[in-house]
């Protein structure tokens, strides 16, 4: 039972049922009696129309016990009160959803590591922090010069991959990106990041086709021109300069697309921190949306369709458009930041830290009668994919709708079935179902 100053009406109507029928000579009086309440009260709870106390509770339990609960299936779900409202509420939680997943990502020493072991520090190959490597140590004056530099080299290795240095060249990223200049910069690279969109359908040529924004003069980004001749424009004031003075340069695996995307996040997030109201509003969001409460269905399963969609079905996003350049496909722009290498990646190539929107391909949707003969529906959403488009299941998500009266069944489910895309319902069959298991079947005469 729920600590809690009230019971839920649920609850409330299961005790003081158990507790009515403790023996032969219990009555909804003597009940009421007991628990010092007036005795309408029990006929009300028992009708879920009035709740009892904590305390009440407490003391009907150390009287009579606990209930017996009747068996049904545990879920952990979000909770919608109607087909719906779950309709109409999914764009909001998609978004929520995906703010949640970039928020939780964005903040995780996973990512916060990825993104520092590929900072480049001046005086620094690909693989040796020259400006970290010592000329003399105890000891090497007993090797050779070749085995002298292999020692060093490993030194300087074990330096670089150790996560006080990480954390030093993120300090110093975090430093340079809360500047005014870069401040511009990211403003002006923006722009120029959209006018790369437009003029290239090719990701992949957008993604490198940044590093002039960092090359040339902040003043002088609003002057590029894409496939175009900018040899006349000044590399003064660039950001390259910017990083330089930090002790920092761009690199391979984290060039000017990257540091776009890593310090429009960093912008978004440092100002959410600093806004209380928006803190607060997203917090509340997010306990609507999202709540995850645990159910038992004690009903009978008397329907269930397990299918694929025809086309995926997509979330929204809960960041900003600049990291999906492709709407179709939607590869996402965040992967160079993760990955050990620069190439864009598709969200059905399968990342356990893909900043990727959701992306249902499968579902199951089941239908339940419940004693009083209205209905419950549980419907769980996947993601697996496979070459051959077989439908298999494996559940991610889970929504139910824990009470649905008969009589709207049939158009509630209907509801669901445009959602999922469906062409039809198999109607006849849940009707016979519902029949089976003695549900009420609107317009249908019993005899």
């Amino acid at each position: 039972m729920p600590r809690s100053d009230k019971f839920s009406l649920e609850d409330t109507k299961r005790l003081l049922d158990h507790a009515v029928s403790a023996s032969s000579n219990m009555t909804a009086t003597k009940v009421a009696k007991f628990i010092d309440v007036p005795p309408p009260r029990i006929s009300e709870g028992r009708r879920k129309e009035w709740r009892l106390s904590q305390h009440e509770a407490d003391t009907l339990i150390a009287e009579y016990g606990q209930p017996r609960a009747k068996p049904g299936l545990f879920v952990s779900a979000e909770g919608r009160d109607s087909i719906k409202s779950f309709i109409e509420l999914e764009p909001s939680t998609s978004k929520m959803r995906h703010f949640k997943k970039v928020s939780s990502l964005h903040h995780s020493s996973q990512f916060l590591n990825s993104v520092a072991q590929k900072i480049a520090i001046i005086g620094e190959d690909d693989k040796i922090i020259t400006a970290y490597e010592e000329f003399s140590e105890e000891g090497d004056e007993l090797l050779n010069l070749e085995e002298q530099s292999k020692a060093r080299k490993a030194r300087a290795q074990k330096k670089h991959s150790s996560a006080e240095f990480r954390k030093q060249k993120l300090d110093i990223l975090l430093a340079v990106m809360q500047t005014p200049k870069f401040s511009k910069w990211l403003k002006e690279a923006r722009l120029y990041f959209d006018k790369l969109r437009k003029q290239f359908d090719d990701p992949e040529k957008v993604y490198f086709s940044m590093g002039a924004t960092g090359y040339y003069g902040i003043n002088e980004i609003q002057n590029l021109t894409p496939n175009g001749d900018n040899e006349h424009l000044s590399s003064e004031g660039s950001l390259h300069k910017l990083l330089e003075e930090y002790g920092l340069k761009p690199s391979l695996y984290f060039n000017e697309t990257s540091l776009l995307l890593f310090g429009t996040l960093e912008q978004l997030f440092r100002e959410l921190e600093s806004s209380n109201t928006n803190k607060s509003l997203i917090s509340e969001n997010e306990n609507t949306l999202m709540e995850i409460k645990d159910y038992v269905i004690t009903g009978e399963k008397i329907w269930s369709h397990e299918g694929r969609f025809t086309e995926p079905k997509l979330g929204l996003p809960g960041i900003e458009e600049i990291f999906f350049p492709d709407i179709e496909n939607r590869p996402d722009w965040t992967y160079p930041l993760l990955l050990s290498n620069n190439r864009l990646k598709s969200p059905d190539e399968k990342d356990e830290n893909s900043l990727s929107v959701d992306r249902w391909t499968t579902y199951e949707i089941s239908l339940f009668l419940k004693d009083n003969c209205d209905y419950a529906l549980l419907l769980s959403l996947g993601s697996y994919e496979n070459r051959y488009n077989d439908v298999i299941h494996h559940p991610e998500r889970f929504i139910i709708i824990p009470n649905i009266p008969g009589l709207q069944l049939f158009k509630e489910l209907d509801e669901m079935r445009k959602w999922l895309t469906l062409p039809e319902l198999p109607l006849n069959n849940i009707k016979k179902d519902i029949a089976k298991h003695g549900g009420y079947i609107p317009g249908a005469i019993v005899i």
